[in-house]
């Protein structure tokens, strides 16, 4: 049954990259919120080698194309504080305007993907995993706690969604954080390997919509 959720979730993402390609082709490609185009493409890969595992069968290759996950994740998911501090920009908060913030931005980014690297990809250590249908090729040990980087990321999300909630009603934003990390902090009510890429796709959808919803209002200003 997990195969089928992975399938679905994967057709969902190349939905959702199409839509962005779309605002980004109308509403520019210079645009610091474009980094979603990235994310998303790592997601469609993602979910697209679990659905594909058991297909590939066990092996050199199957365990190779699931250490490249754990590299994208490392690589693209900490843009996604990038991404928080452009809609923030993009209501025209003053701070976010200044240099030397934009610069703490790059800067925390490129260091959340050092940290990412250096304590979870370098020891990377990998054993094949059966799980309800799904093949894939996961680490040795789990340990069970939540990554920095991770933390950092929602934290970001989290208090930018919050700004563009009250500067721009809409609450969609923090919505899609808000599921995302409860989802994360409480037991599963469902027993499925596909829970977390759920709550991952519920988030990516939230965040699509608030590029999408910003663009718009950002075109209508400058029509008039």
């Amino acid at each position: 049954m997990d195969t089928i959720f992975f399938f679905l979730m994967t057709i969902f993402y190349l939905c959702l990259l199409l839509f962005s390609l779309g605002l980004a082709y109308r509403h520019g490609w210079l645009v610091t919120s474009n980094v979603l185009l990235l994310v998303i493409l790592a997601l469609v890969y993602d979910n697209g080698i679990q659905a594909f595992g058991k297909y590939i069968g066990e092996g050199d290759l199957l365990e190779t194309l699931n250490e490249m996950r754990y590299w994208l994740h490392a690589f693209i998911t900490p843009l996604l504080v990038l991404f928080a501090w452009d809609t923030v920009e993009r209501v025209g908060v003053l701070w976010a305007k200044k240099p030397g913030y934009q610069l703490a931005i790059v800067f925390l980014t490129m260091a959340l993907i050092i940290v990412e690297l250096m304590t979870e990809v370098w020891v990377l250590s990998l054993e094949p995993n059966w799980h309800m249908g799904v093949l894939t090729y996961d680490r040795v040990q789990e340990s069970g706690e939540m990554p920095v980087m991770i933390m950092v990321v929602t934290v970001s999300l989290l208090i930018a969604s919050i700004i563009v909630g009250r500067l721009q009603t809409w609450f969609w934003y923090f919505i899609g954080v808000f599921i995302m990390t409860i989802g994360m902090l409480v037991d599963r009510p469902v027993e499925t390997g596909a829970y977390e890429n759920f709550l991952e796709l519920i988030l990516m959808t939230s965040l699509v919509a608030t590029k999408a919803f910003q663009d718009y209002h950002l075109s209508q200003k400058e029509n008039h």
